[in-house]
């Protein structure tokens, strides 16, 4: 793994790729401007709306499961209700704000 000076050995070409890859979409989240909403005066990132109606849905939805007695049943019900938060929040932003979030 190390040789005589003390330098790490050769890193593997695939792992090279993946940090680059892994560099690239970070970075390219990163946009200059977010779309903000005005509300109230004040100018809101469009985000927070998407993920507090994601937030709101998933609570009404875990309130119908209970009601059902589907609850009890779910294999990993927190793993379930994150995937509803995330599928209601990006729902939210294609229905509202038509496009790909970022």
């Amino acid at each position: 793994m190390h040789d005589r000076s003390g330098k790490l050995g050769r890193i593997p070409r695939a792992l090279k790729r993946g940090i680059q890859l892994g560099g690239f979409l970070v970075l390219s989240a990163c946009s200059p401007a977010a779309p903000a909403i005005p509300i109230f005066g004040s100018y809101f990132p469009a985000w927070i709306i998407a993920a507090v109606i994601g937030i709101v849905a998933t609570i009404l939805i875990r309130l119908i499961l209970v009601a059902a007695g589907i609850d009890e049943h779910l294999p990993a019900p927190l793993l379930v209700y994150i995937s509803l938060t995330l599928l209601c929040g990006i729902g939210a932003w294609f229905v509202l704000f038509g496009g790909v979030p970022g």
